[in-house]
């Protein structure tokens, strides 16, 4: 499928909206779009979760995930359940989960006491070098000169400085979004968080500026642009899916207004991971079935979207198969725990 094919299919009201205004209902999008086959599509509408991995704006850094799946519970409980980060400590993939900067206030040192890197992932920022550095830091020479590491409490002193390196992150997005970031320098080439963001953006299929300027304009530059009645939360986890143990730090934008048929719509943006994807951004959105508006349910549909360091060779061609696989693990795992959730399970 071509991406001029793809981006034409989606949205015209900035999302998947489009998608189901054009169409006669989701699930020609699913069809003629996603390309599913008739079963998956079949399986969808009996409340499975279908997924399939799909061309990249980035063919060759970017990975991009397409997930589905009808859920039997009204829209307006999508909110709420996706709100309940502390259910995500459930799967057993999420090692620790905590909310900070509850309604965008500013956030204390306290909120990531708990957060840590193991002994194996100081050990290796211990080693690396600036430009060849698998652990995502943003400067990863300043980190080195600030530890003793002849010291016996070497990895304390790690982690306290990793938690604070974190904390003030969080505190420069928090006042000046995305730009206030910086820049990763672990790889051969610096990395600004907000360029690469905003270039993945809009490479994308699901997010068009011209389309969904005021969604697009919040995610990419929050906290100056906002939409009226959106909401916000922001969270770190650490997750384990079975390689080596990731941090992530992430913002949970919601917006309950939705856009044209879709009825609400969520962007999870990742604003750090320690490990595998520089940037990454998973969007929900809630669609009842047009052809039976007399059903209590919708399909609630996710496109999950990032992008790896800048890997050559066959170590890029390994980090993709593996990277992959578990964005669709994520994607399917994300899906089935919010569709139990909108169901009382």
């Amino acid at each position: 499928m071509s991406l001029n094919v793809f981006a034409k299919a989606v949205l015209a009201m900035g999302a998947v909206a489009a998608v189901v205004c054009a169409q006669a209902q989701p699930k020609t999008f699913f069809k003629n779009k996603i390309q599913l086959a008739d079963s998956d599509i079949q399986k969808i509408d009996q409340g499975q979760v279908v997924t399939k991995l799909l061309d990249s704006g980035d063919p060759k850094y970017g990975i991009l995930v397409f997930g589905a799946v009808y859920v039997n519970a009204p829209v307006e409980k999508f909110g709420t359940v996706v709100r309940n980060v502390n259910r995500l400590k459930e799967n057993k993939v999420y090692l620790d989960v905590q909310e900070f900067s509850t309604n965008g206030a500013a956030p204390k040192p306290a909120d990531f006491s708990r957060l840590s890197l193991d002994n194996k992932d100081i050990d290796e920022l211990h080693g690396c070098k600036a430009g060849d550095c698998d652990i995502q830091i943003l400067n990863i020479e300043q980190f080195q000169k600030q530890v003793n590491w002849k010291a016996p409490d070497k990895y304390a002193q790690a982690n306290k400085l990793f938690r604070e390196r974190i904390y003030q992150g969080m505190d420069a997005y928090l006042k000046g979004g995305l730009k206030a970031i910086g820049s990763y320098r672990d790889r051969e080439k610096p990395l600004n968080v907000y360029a690469a963001t905003k270039g993945m953006i809009d490479a994308s299929y699901f997010l068009p500026q011209d389309k969904a300027g005021a969604i697009y304009h919040e995610v990419l530059d929050y906290p100056q642009a906002k939409v009226a009645g959106s909401g916000d939360l922001f969270y770190w986890e650490k997750i384990d899916f079975g390689q080596e143990p990731t941090v992530r730090v992430s913002h949970l934008m919601l917006f309950p207004q939705g856009a044209g048929a879709v009825k609400s719509i969520a962007a999870n943006l990742q604003l750090y991971a320690s490990r595998y994807m520089r940037v990454a951004l998973q969007m929900y959105y809630c669609v009842p079935d047009t052809t039976n508006p007399k059903k209590p349910g919708f399909y609630l549909i996710e496109m999950n979207d990032s992008q790896m360091p800048d890997f050559g060779g066959i170590k890029l061609g390994i980090v993709r198969k593996v990277a992959s696989g578990k964005a669709t693990d994520a994607t399917r795992d994300s899906l089935t725990m919010y569709q139990k959730m909108l169901l009382g399970k």
